[in-house]
């Protein structure tokens, strides 16, 4: 018995220890290195630019498990016609940094063959998926606008050009019918029916004729049409004027909005004051796909306020014992710098006194002589210089 109960205790002892003791050695499988591998490029582009073809792709910021690139390659390919891109296509590679938008060029091929692109991303020996195949047919050259110059306003910078309006084209290219597939919803339903298909024949109940259908009457809607519907013409390719912007050393991107104008003329009220800007118009026979002229004159222009401030109002002029004093309200403009004082007066051309620090409301002109009527005018100049309209004359005699 007592033997019985020994082992009893040993058994539990030990089965204590053995949940007291931590587990060690297997901790569970390894996770996989993160991979380098390129992500799926975005914003890739292919546009006819006057005399050549333009590519262009957005490089990632890192790797489709998060690692932050320092460096990577843009792979571009490019083949004219049906040929498979991958085995007879051109391939070249350019060195990109993160998020930088990457540009190539082609020459441009003859006019109505067809061009087709894609990119990938590459890191040392791993690439990334390819985007979508883009095409379009290439046209003839289109004719560059010419004569652009920028002029500041109040309101902004005024653009002005010459140029013809390019007659809108169709460089989409049209993907090939494959055959046994189908081409449209109509094709569809024919290839899941049967009785669509070429020499089937439809069952006819017993005893009654076939149902011929009978041709629309005059002003009638064809079969299946929906009543009272207009029927919707394919919309027609746009034409006209792109504008583009850049701001310091920046490269041009995309065209400003309002997109494209058949005007030849745009008031940017946008431009950032206190930076060059410079300004290039394209005209664009098709927007999409992009097919575009080169690139106009580069005409720039230094932004800054030219706008006056509003002149002061109020004014008055008080003889005093020691000459005429000036008096007037300040201007409601916060970036006015300082006021201006000017007078004319028998045989004396209207010229400048004084110049008063803004927050001031008075100046003496103590050179005016008695008995002599001077005329007194005022003006508001702001920090940038501008100067505001005079305020109407004041006249006043020193006794």
């Amino acid at each position: 018995m007592r033997h019985g109960r020994r082992l009893l205790g040993n058994c539990l002892l030990a089965a204590a220890l053995l949940v007291a003791i931590p587990a060690c050695g297997h901790r569970g499988d390894p996770l996989p290195p993160l991979r380098h591998t390129p992500p799926s490029l975005q914003d890739f582009r292919l546009s006819q630019r006057g005399r050549e073809l333009e590519l262009s792709v957005l490089a990632p910021g890192s790797s489709v498990d998060g690692i932050g690139y320092e460096s990577l390659a843009i792979e571009f390919l490019f083949v004219e016609g049906a040929k498979d891109i991958e085995k007879a296509g051109r391939r070249r590679q350019l060195l990109a940094r993160p998020l930088e938008r990457i540009v190539d060029t082609l020459p441009l091929p003859a006019s109505g063959s067809i061009a087709r692109a894609a990119a990938r991303g590459v890191y040392q020996k791993e690439k990334g998926p390819r985007t979508l195949t883009l095409g379009l047919v290439v046209q003839p050259e289109v004719r560059a606008p010419a004569g652009l110059e920028a002029g500041l306003t109040e309101k902004g910078v005024h653009l002005e050009w010459t140029g013809d309006v390019p007659e809108p084209v169709n460089a989409t290219v049209q993907a090939p019918r494959i055959p046994g597939f189908p081409s449209s919803p109509t094709d569809a339903a024919k290839a899941s029916d049967p009785s669509k298909q070429p020499g089937s024949a439809k069952p006819l109940d017993a005893g009654k004729p076939p149902e011929v259908a009978k041709p629309p009457e005059a002003g009638q809607a064809p079969a299946g049409a929906v009543q009272g519907a207009t029927p919707i013409e394919p919309e027609k390719p746009k034409s006209g004027f792109l504008v583009y912007r850049r701001v310091g050393s920046a490269s041009y991107a995309r065209p400003m909005p309002p997109g494209v104008l058949e005007k030849r003329a745009l008031q940017d009220k946008n431009a950032p004051e206190g930076e060059k800007v410079c300004y290039v118009v394209r005209a664009a026979a098709s927007l999409e796909p992009l097919v575009e002229s080169a690139a106009s004159n580069e005409a720039c222009v230094d932004v800054r306020d030219i706008s006056p401030p509003a002149a002061p109002t109020g004014l008055a002029v008080v003889p005093r014992e020691r000459g005429l004093e000036v008096v007037w309200t300040p201007s409601g403009d916060q970036d006015v710098a300082a006021y201006r004082v000017y007078r004319e007066g028998p045989a004396e051309p209207r010229r400048r006194l004084a110049e008063v620090p803004a927050g001031g409301s008075a100046w003496t002109d103590e050179s005016a002589k008695p008995g002599v009527a001077y005329r007194y005018s005022l003006t508001a100049v702001d920090q940038a210089g501008n100067e505001s309209a005079a305020t109407a004359p004041v006249e006043a005699i020193r006794e």
